[in-house]
């Protein structure tokens, strides 16, 4: 997808073709629908209309990497040195501090907040199947759709390379419609939307909530 393409993305412009009489005409149209273009009223979502499908997260501590430390209740990790060694599974991250939520989905709309703070961290989703065994490589990626934050830059994991975003710290709302394939990030703080991926096909895969913690801590809120 060419970059102006992101920019319509991101503005919520859709041209629905018309023929000569007013009407649609029925191959263009179908040729156009068959496109992975989203649709307006997807791409419109402000920040309280997305708050509205919003659900209870929590991280699967199955699925955490090294020096990572979990919170009882499992809304907040902290990059560090736990207690104890988490024991070696396939779901688990064994390089990098990554987890995911303990929940994934595969059709419907969903909404959570996560308060992220410090040099480097990652949010977004991720496939079920992601890679998680050796180094994340944290560029663009078919499997993750992610905003990244080191230091004082902040993009999006856009191919063929990366979308800088305004800087963000605190809390980022995070919104997944499963059949658009749209994922789409807003600043908690000013209730404005600030990033929406193009269109992506999940292929009936489930889909998880997506972190990493590096020098940083992440803190999932409630629903409500």
């Amino acid at each position: 997808m060419e970059i102006w393409e992101y920019n319509n993305i991101y503005n919520g412009d859709v041209f629905i073709p018309m023929c000569s009489s007013g009407k649609e005409d029925t191959e263009v149209a179908m040729a156009f629908f068959l496109k992975p273009r989203p649709c307006t009223w997807d791409l419109a979502l402000d920040y309280h209309t997305a708050k509205q499908f919003k659900v209870d997260i929590t991280l699967d501590p199955a699925t955490v990497g090294p020096e990572v430390i979990l919170s009882e209740d499992l809304k907040e990790a902290t990059w560090g040195r736990p207690r104890c060694r988490w024991p070696e599974g396939p779901s688990r991250f064994d390089t990098d501090p990554c987890m995911l939520g303990s929940e994934g989905f595969t059709s419907g709309r969903h909404y959570w907040e996560v308060e992220a703070n410090g040099r480097f961290w990652a949010v977004g989703v991720a496939r079920e199947s992601v890679q998680r065994k050796g180094r994340v490589l944290f560029k663009p990626n078919t499997e993750i759709w992610s905003l990244q934050k080191y230091d004082e830059l902040c993009v999006a994991l856009t191919a063929p390379s990366n979308t800088s975003v305004p800087l963000l710290n605190g809390e980022i709302g995070v919104y997944l419609d499963y059949e658009v394939g749209q994922v789409s990030f807003y600043a908690v703080s000013s209730r404005q939307r600030i990033f929406t991926f193009p269109v992506a096909s999940f292929s009936g895969e489930r889909v998880f909530p997506y972190f990493c913690v590096l020098l940083s801590t992440i803190k999932l809120s409630p629903k409500g």
